[in-house]
């Protein structure tokens, strides 16, 4: 006998413990097959009610995944991974937006853009 089940044996008065013997043999024989949890309550006449109905652990299974992988191609981006430099790089690709040719076209204007000091020497 287990101490949770000596303790609902310890609440019941001794002429009722053939009607709890049998319940709970019923009961564990339903937590066994439905793969449930049932939290009980006793009165001292043996008698046993249902409080609760839950999940048993054996009954737990992973959720499928519903989301791929981080290392999955369909979450990169075209975004680079230095945003700071994501308005100097788009305005090289296609100009400014006032409509000046991208630097390519004004050698002064790439070094500067691309952080390098002039040449004074």
């Amino acid at each position: 006998m287990t101490p949770q089940i000596a303790r609902l044996y310890a609440h019941v008065l001794p002429v009722f413990w053939p009607y709890l013997w049998l319940q709970l043999r019923a009961i564990f024989k339903r937590q066994d097959v439905e793969l449930r949890t049932l939290l009980i309550a006793v009165t001292k006449w043996g008698r046993i009610h249902i409080v609760s109905v839950g999940d048993h652990w054996r009954a737990y299974k992973k959720p499928e995944r519903t989301k791929p992988e981080w290392s999955d191609p369909r979450w990169e981006s075209d975004l680079p991974t230095n945003l700071a430099q994501a308005p100097l790089e788009f305005s090289c690709r296609f100009g400014d937006a006032s409509g000046a040719p991208p630097p390519e076209a004004h050698p002064e204007r790439s070094r500067r853009i691309s952080g390098h000091a002039p040449d004074t020497s």
